[in-house]
């Protein structure tokens, strides 16, 4: 079966492989935080490019990391086309359909944010995430000394997520089959959220017995694996991506340089 979660297979190849797991996932959040935080499209455009850049140097599968984003793309979109018609004070459009529809600036600007900033959060943590694979991302996890019993259950949620999607597909098939036809996304949405919410259900006594049998096998909520030293290149690459992060809000101008540069293109 296919897995449907964000992480590399065990024989694929990257150039980040010997980095340390810790790092890989400290990276994305050093990227991340600053755009949630601080409100500027230049310092957004600016580490999407940087990310996007990384992506195309490492030999990242592009196309497979926004295929997994367009699942959550529509929502994302539901959450955002609103703000335009009810926040604001500066009117730039206005029609009316039986009831008066007006647009304002201030909105579009907020709408525009909010969905970047998503959109980009998504695509630099499914970046980074795709370089490491499932044991590596645990390994991280268990390194932040998180408590045991959330990475024990943030392992099993994450090991039913591919069952739950290749139970869904086998059910949608087997509704096909029959004749029921699915002709618009939303209503293929409808029937995965039924069968998901049926599903849940079912796999919740599922999760009860794997757990049972962990126990009896000596499972005491504490997982432990060979120990991975941070070395040189790790700090150097850490400190690298916070120095360039620390550069764009406090000191390089990326205002002027956007400016300048659709100047060039834009004469």
């Amino acid at each position: 079966m296919r897995t449907t979660l964000p992480f590399r297979h065990e024989n694929e190849k990257i150039y980040l492989k010997k980095i340390n797991p810790l790092i890989r996932l400290i990276l994305p959040f050093i990227l991340v935080v600053p755009f949630l935080v601080i409100e500027d499209f230049y310092l957004i455009f600016s580490i999407l490019f940087v990310s996007l850049t990384t992506d195309l140097i490492l030999r990242l599968n592009i196309i497979k990391i926004l295929t997994r984003l367009k699942v959550v793309i529509p929502f994302v979109f539901l959450i955002t086309i609103f703000i335009p018609f009810y926040v604001g004070e500066t009117v730039v459009y206005r029609f009316n359909i039986g009831i008066p529809i007006i647009i304002y600036k201030e909105g579009l600007y907020l709408a525009s944010l909010i969905f970047l900033r998503v959109f980009g959060a998504l695509f630099i943590f499914m970046s980074f995430f795709s370089t490491l694979t499932y044991s590596e991302f645990i390994d991280a996890l268990t390194k932040l000394q998180l408590p045991p019993v959330l990475v024990g259950s943030l392992i099993i949620m994450l090991h039913y997520i591919p069952i739950l999607a290749g139970s869904n597909k086998k059910i949608l098939e087997a509704q096909e089959m029959r004749g029921k036809k699915i002709t618009s996304y939303w209503q293929k949405l409808k029937a995965h959220a039924y069968i998901m919410g049926k599903a849940i259900v079912m796999n919740m006594e599922r999760s009860e017995r794997l757990y049972e049998s962990l126990k009896m096998r000596g499972f005491s909520g504490k997982i432990t694996f060979a120990p991975k030293k941070i070395k040189m290149i790790d700090v150097v690459l850490l400190a690298l991506f916070s120095l360039m992060v620390i550069s764009f809000i406090f000191i390089i101008n990326l205002k002027s340089i956007y400016q300048g540069v659709f100047t060039l293109i834009l004469p």
